[in-house]
């Protein structure tokens, strides 16, 4: 392949580092404009006065003592507790991230048998890369999925279902283990960790800034509210096509590099016509199903914006052309060259 894939992994490591550096200053700017949308409807008509700044210890930032000004100064006040709060936020994730995925999936250790089965498929697939192999769950669910979690070797882990061990023949498994080591391998699995923990806590401002809200039901409380959700879902909406757009380009490439692991594109086109007869988990989050190797997109047109995953049947089509030895796309556009 002559994807550049040293260039898409130091790529996705940049892309992690900037998503946890603007972080804490973009919670900061999502707050602002929450607070400004809160002082314009509670300010009275006679606007604020020096004394209202005096009165809540606010100090003005333009000295035009209007709704902005006030909510600017709030602002600066709060600023470093915000900060504290994202690091905080990210240092949790950091330690406890993989415990938290495989708790929310329901996942749990892979049993001797299991462990067998898929560490004799795996191991191979991990020693050409110099990969120490990753810790092994499985859920215990018919459906047919797996995903790749983990942000270093400490928590590195390859997660399948039921399903896909019960329904997969060994070559077939081996085709998705291969995709989803070509995620660690990629660092995919980092950069969507980073993206969960985002769209995470701006999800979790926004549902308690609506839930405190939605009891306004009379004159101005209602449009007071509708505004407020306004903000929460525009934000909450770009986080998710942030997130969505980073899923949908990985997968492309993983599907490629488990034919690279592999030698051969067969098993793996087998494995996902099967995987596309039966790959829900409902009980898994939204925010975790995007980690899957197939989480079905919407069927309403204008949400492929959020979907996570390109089409499936467009994820055949390529690895059909890729027997005829065809390059593989790359959706936007390519990485540098190594």
């Amino acid at each position: 392949m002559t994807i550049g894939l040293s260039s898409y992994r130091w790529n996705n490591n940049i892309k992690s580092l900037l998503l946890l550096a603007v972080f804490p200053f973009l919670l900061l700017l999502f707050l602002t404009v929450l607070l400004y949308v809160v002082v314009f409807f509670v300010t009275s008509d006679d606007g604020l006065s020096r004394d209202d700044f005096l009165t809540f210890n606010v100090t003005p930032v333009l000295g035009t003592y209007g709704p902005l000004d006030f909510t600017l100064g709030i602002a600066c006040a709060i600023g470093p507790t915000v900060i504290a709060v994202a690091l905080v936020w990210f240092v949790i994730g950091y330690l406890f991230n993989d415990r938290m995925i495989h708790r929310a999936t329901g996942a749990e250790r892979a049993g001797r048998a299991e462990a067998h089965r898929l560490n004799r498929v795996l191991e191979p697939l991990c020693i050409s890369r110099g990969l120490a192999v990753p810790r092994l769950y499985v859920i215990d669910t018919d459906a047919m999925n797996a995903y790749a979690s983990g942000i270093d070797n400490r928590s590195y882990a390859i997660t399948v279902t039921r399903g896909l061990l019960d329904g997969l023949n060994d070559a077939e498994l081996e085709a998705v283990l291969g995709h989803e080591l070509t995620h660690i391998l990629n660092r995919d699995c980092r950069l969507l960790i980073v993206t969960i923990l985002f769209v995470g806590i701006i999800s979790f401002i926004a549902q308690l800034g609506w839930r405190a809200l939605s009891a306004k039901s009379e004159g101005g409380g209602v449009v007071f509210a509708i505004a407020i959700g306004l903000v929460g879902a525009g934000a909450y909406g770009l986080a998710l096509i942030l997130r969505s757009a980073i899923s949908r380009k990985r997968e492309y490439l993983a599907d490629a590099g488990s034919v690279e692991l592999t030698k051969r594109p067969e098993p793996l086109i087998s494995a996902l016509r099967k995987i596309a007869a039966n790959p829900n988990v409902p009980h898994a989050p939204s925010e975790v199903r995007q980690m899957f190797i197939e989480n079905p997109r919407a069927a309403v047109a204008f949400l492929n914006l959020f979907a996570t995953h390109p089409p499936l049947e467009e994820r055949i089509r390529v690895l059909e052309a890729m027997e005829g030895g065809a390059a593989l796309p790359f959706e936007g556009s390519p990485p540098p060259q190594a």
